[in-house]
């Protein structure tokens, strides 16, 4: 079997994660790790038997590789993009495609200009319950979609994991930016944010944010973004999507995904999706295929222009065009 030869830039949680996903592809190998921290980089390496390196730059000239996973904290995205695609690499760049937009579009412009593979790492599209969300409205399941609402909150002590590099709607409400284009089938028009201010946090980045999009066609959501759940919500997360159409609606909780354990040490709901495995899977296959890719650089601007009118309207307190 071929096998698509990956290497691994940035070893925080989510690139850690990617390396431990690609281990279980057996189209994939996983032969090179980079982090600013050699020791990170040092362990990673020896459980997966992949070569460590410091940098991007030492990462990119590994013999024989193929393709790069960017996990980087999101403002170092472009130098490491723009290496990958002058490298003629593959690259899976981890959402948000950047924090700039000019970074961003920086990004698309080097692929475009290398002919390089570029993915965006929405993850949220490869959860089975947001799959069939989409297939209920592609099929007219739902009628018309007239309305959403997404929630996408997690436990306060993320605001600390983060630090303040990005504040939620970067970090947690693009996701739902995304998968309300590809739910719904369309592009927002118009953008209205408002951020909570009663009970701010450490870092000053928005920290609790209520969305409302327009979109082209008629349809109106609402997301809602923050990580203001205390340290005992037995999940740590809440997720959800409630959809209504002409002729019916759909409720999706990631929460509840079909399981509780109630036991001695409380309540917790176990996450039983793995959508990250299934994302790296498909970057491996359309690489490996010559296909093209499935989360364009394109819907990589589109999600970060709606998270740029967000913050511009928090700002300003008006409605965005786009």
């Amino acid at each position: 079997m071929e096998q698509l030869r990956i290497g691994v830039i940035g070893l925080g949680e989510i690139g850690g994660a990617h390396c431990a996903s690609i281990a279980t592809l057996p189209q994939a190998q996983l032969v090179a790790v980079a982090d600013l921290r050699t020791e990170v980089a040092a362990k990673v390496a020896a459980s997966y038997g992949a070569t460590a390196y410091g940098t991007a730059d030492e990462l990119l000239a590994h013999p024989g590789l193929d393709a790069v996973i960017i996990a980087l904290p999101d403002h170092l995205h472009r130098a490491a993009a723009e290496a990958a695609a002058a490298a003629g690499k593959a690259m899976l760049v981890e959402k948000p495609l950047a924090v700039d937009a000019e970074d961003a579009r920086a990004i698309v412009r080097a692929a475009d200009a290398a002919k390089t593979f570029l993915m965006v790492g929405f993850t949220v599209r490869y959860f089975p319950q947001y799959l069939r969300a989409r297939q209920a409205v592609q099929a007219g399941e739902l009628g018309t979609v007239v309305s959403a609402f997404a929630r996408r909150v997690n436990i306060v002590t993320q605001t600390d994991r983060i630090a303040g590099r990005v504040g939620v709607l970067h970090f947690l409400a693009v996701h739902d930016f995304d998968a309300l284009r590809w739910v719904i089938g369309d592009e927002v028009a118009s953008v209205h944010c408002v951020s909570a201010t009663s009970a701010p946090l450490a870092h000053d980045v928005e920290h609790e944010t209520f969305t409302t999009l327009k979109f082209k066609k008629g349809a109106i959501a609402c997301v809602q973004a923050g990580w203001y759940l205390p340290t005992t919500h037995p999940a740590g997360f809440d997720f959800r999507l409630d959809l209504t159409g002409r002729e019916g609606s759909l409720n999706l909780s990631m929460m509840e995904q079909g399981i509780s354990i109630h036991g001695k040490g409380g309540t917790s709901y176990p996450y039983m999706a793995s959508p990250l495995i299934a994302e790296d899977r498909d970057f491996v296959d359309r690489v490996l295929a010559g296909q093209p890719s499935s989360i364009t650089g394109a819907d990589g601007l589109a999600a970060g222009a709606i998270v740029d009118a967000a913050l511009e309207s928090i700002a300003t307190g008006r409605v965005i065009q786009l």
